[in-house]
């Protein structure tokens, strides 16, 4: 599994009316806009977090699909996650009249955790493609990014689960039974999962080969 910094106009063009297609069928079941542009961003660190493991627990996906599929859709895909969070950022500020200085005293830890997610989110994508890949060379490059995405994952992770269950049982004594919070939480779970059997996989070829997978 090797990185793919090229960012294709083709696959940005896949992820920008893939990601409004998901937005316009959420508004359309009834989400308000900042609900929409909250969970916009969260599908797609799901679809990038599992990649990876996907790729590691079923090789043949890449041999069936040309082109390094799909490793090489993650960079396109981070970078509209970035995008489309700072979106929700802005809607954050908008419902709040633009007290942004208000809101940054004010906010939660687990607000605030989601805006360093954010931050680092930002610098993610701004170095996600040739000039940044040649200049920090492979290795280095590869570090910054795959941990800064488990960072930005948790980081959310926890955010949402705040947003969906922590608060909601404060505020009316009940878990909430949200559709898509139930959503956000099972793809935590499938993330988690993957991972874990992803981490068997590599493990238990190391034991049978001596060797670890290519482009470990």
């Amino acid at each position: 599994m090797t990185a793919d910094t090229n960012n294709e106009l083709v696959h940005h063009l896949g992820v920008a009316i893939g990601s409004i297609v998901v937005a316009v069928l959420l508004w359309i079941v009834g989400y308000g806009g900042q609900r929409v542009v909250a969970a916009v961003p969260f599908f797609i660190l799901f679809v990038v977090m599992i990649i990876g493991p996907v790729v590691r627990i079923r090789p043949s996906v890449r041999r069936r699909v040309s082109g390094n599929f799909p490793v090489n859709w993650r960079s396109e895909l981070g970078i509209w996650f970035a995008i489309w969070s700072v979106v929700h950022v802005l809607f954050v500020f908008a419902a709040r009249d633009w007290d942004v200085v208000g809101y940054l005293v004010d906010m939660s830890p687990w607000a605030f955790g989601a805006m360093v997610a954010l931050l680092i989110a930002v610098g993610l994508a701004f170095t996600s493609n040739n000039r940044a890949y040649d200049y920090l060379g492979p290795k280095a490059w590869k570090w910054h990014q795959s941990h800064g995405t488990y960072v930005v994952f948790w980081l959310v992770a926890v955010h949402g689960y705040d947003r969906a269950y922590l608060r909601p049982y404060e505020e009316v004594g009940a878990l909430s039974d949200d559709p898509l919070h139930l959503l956000y939480l099972a793809m935590i779970v499938v993330v988690v999962l993957l991972h874990v059997v992803a981490f068997v996989a590599v493990v238990s070829e190391y034991r049978k080969t001596g060797e670890y997978p290519p482009g470990l």
